[in-house]
């Protein structure tokens, strides 16, 4: 006796077969357009080109790129650009300031500024006594400088030279500018002093001669001071050392 008459699908006239999902049916592979990669070939194991959000390519990631994992990637430098520069102690800034005050010192106390015959005086305490004892004669620059105007010009030299070199900031910036300028007014200020000092002891020796002028009979206290200025004034243009 037979059965129930039951059709598989696409037994019927007019019904598209279907060959996979029954047993002993074959399974034919889903054929792909001439020139066009199968569906397979976008899959695992494939090329991916093509994702939510536009085309990304391997290795391009949001925020930019980035090497993919076990490939070669290159060394970070890093280049420090506008960082400052770390600053120290400028030693010839300190040396210059040394050498400076040393000779102002000697100049100051130690050594004659001039020497001739019939001066029984030459040094820097010297001008000074004589100035004191002239009392309202005394010419006012001269008696200034030797009095407490040249010691306070020896001490300004060099505290601002020192300090010029030292990695205070804008500090040394200032103290950069005022060393020179402090050192020139030394040099200027104390040829002024002498200058007017020779000239009031000419005026006072009526027709005596005196024969003695700035840059007449000087010793060496007198360039030893004024050299001192000069390089403890320079000393402070190069400033801190930059690293």
């Amino acid at each position: 006796m037979s059965g129930p008459y039951n059709p598989a699908p696409g037994s019927q006239p007019g019904e598209q077969p279907q060959w996979s999902g029954y047993p002993g049916g074959a399974n034919y592979p889903q054929q792909s357009q001439p020139g066009y990669p199968g569906q397979d070939a976008y899959q695992q194991g494939g090329y991916q080109g093509y994702q939510q959000g536009g085309y990304q390519q391997p290795g391009y990631q949001q925020g930019g790129y980035q090497q993919p994992q076990g490939g070669y990637s290159y060394p970070q430098q890093t280049w420090g650009y506008g960082a400052a520069p770390r600053e120290t102690v400028g030693v010839i800034g300190l040396i210059g300031a040394a050498v400076g005050a040393a000779l102002l010192i000697v100049g100051f106390t130690a050594v004659k500024w001039y020497s001739f015959s019939g001066l029984d005086f030459g040094k820097f305490s010297d001008f000074n006594d004589d100035l004191k004892n002239a009392g309202s004669a005394a010419p006012g620059l001269p008696k200034a400088y030797f009095g407490w105007l040249g010691w306070v010009l020896l001490v300004l030299v060099i505290v601002a030279a020192v300090l010029a070199s030292l990695p205070i900031g804008t500090v040394a910036m200032a103290f950069r500018i005022i060393a020179p300028v402090v050192g020139v007014v030394g040099i200027v200020v104390t040829l002024l002093a002498l200058n007017s000092y020779w000239d009031k002891a000419q005026s006072n020796a009526g027709s005596a001669n005196v024969d003695v002028g700035v840059f007449k009979h000087t010793a060496v206290g007198l360039y030893l001071t004024l050299i001192g200025f000069l390089i403890a004034g320079v000393a402070g243009v190069f400033g801190p050392r930059r690293a």
